[in-house]
């Protein structure tokens, strides 16, 4: 028997080897199926609800071929991003039940959506920095020094890594803190910013910069004004049919408490009219929507008990009668 184990040893190794190379080679081919087909078919996709379920049951079995191949590290900024955002419709669904409770001033029920909201936003939080971090593996950690950004594919991924950054920071402050995500993130992503073209890709390299100077503290060049800046580069969103810098300015405003701007800004946003532009990065700019409706929803539930009414994006319920205009939603869906 002992003679044969020699030729059973060498089987096994072989037909592990075989294994290993049957892996490989799948995981090549979907790597590169997700990266030609399937992000720009994802990215110009109107449906994000069947997103969301893809992103999140597929991300696991596409990033497991990191084990036998090439790390898809640029496809995993995008995912943890998407899965980020898909976990936030869930926290603001959770913050309108937590409102409509205080409207009415159950409190149980406010607790409870409160602590519902606040773990939903920590996962969010999680996801968005772990999507951060393949940020840092894709490319180098962002600084003074910039990446080398050959392709307009991988300058996209960048500008979705700095997002990440951010957007990981503003979840966890709103969590409470349980993702423990380092602030100092804010500073890089700043700096990573002006790697970008703002033109090019619609304000949103301003937007970040603006957007960092005026959340965090710290020191802003005495020949700079944040906000002038944001407005600048929500015009440039604006004029190319991409609402992501307005959905930035937004989020800050809101967290600044200034209503009165987060109401002007979801005016402009319910004027945007479709573009080429707006076609090609559809699924960003839905999910832009989804959260501007969630801002403009949590403002309506918390002066009236009630989410904004159907069809009346951009109003709100203490307008003049006369400035209520109808503006149907479904045009940005």
């Amino acid at each position: 028997m002992k003679k044969y184990i020699p030729y059973l040893l060498l089987c096994f190794s072989i037909t592990l080897n075989g294994c290993s190379l049957v892996y490989k080679g799948t995981g090549n081919v979907m790597i590169a199926y997700a990266e030609d087909q399937g992000v720009p078919y994802m990215l110009a996709a109107d449906d994000v609800s069947l997103t969301c379920s893809m992103v999140e049951s597929f991300s696991p079995f596409l990033l497991s071929f990191s084990q036998v191949t090439t790390p898809p590290d640029q496809l995993a900024i995008l995912f943890y991003l998407m899965a980020g955002n898909c976990t936030e419709f869930k926290a603001q669904e959770e913050e309108l039940r937590y409102l409509r409770a205080v409207y009415s001033k159950n409190a149980t029920e406010a607790q409870d959506a409160r602590i519902a909201q606040q773990r939903l936003l920590g996962l969010a939080a999680k996801r968005q920095y772990k999507g951060y971090q393949y940020l840092l593996k894709a490319f180098i950690e962002p600084s003074e020094v910039c990446p080398d950004l050959s392709s307009k594919n991988t300058e996209l991924y960048w500008m979705l890594g700095l997002v990440n950054g951010l957007q990981s920071i503003l979840n966890d402050v709103a969590s409470g803190g349980s993702a423990d995500v380092p602030m100092d993130i804010a500073v890089k992503v700043g700096r990573g910013s002006v790697c970008l073209d703002n033109e090019k890709w619609w304000g949103m390299p301003e937007a970040i910069q603006a957007a960092i100077w005026m959340t965090v503290p710290g020191k802003v060049p005495d020949n700079i004004n944040p906000e002038q800046m944001l407005e600048q580069a929500m015009q440039t969103g604006l004029e190319q049919g991409i609402r992501i810098p307005q959905l930035l300015a937004a989020q800050v405003y809101l967290g600044q408490g200034n209503i009165e701007q987060v109401k002007n800004v979801i005016r402009e946003y319910a004027k945007l009219k479709q573009t080429t532009t707006a076609e090609t990065y559809k699924s960003l700019n839905q999910v832009s929507n989804i959260q501007i409706q969630a801002i403009s929803d949590r403002l309506w539930t918390e002066a009236t008990g009630k989410r904004t009414p159907f069809g009346r994006i951009g109003t709100f319920w203490d307008d003049p009668e006369k400035q209520v205009d109808t503006v149907d939603i479904d045009e940005f869906l």
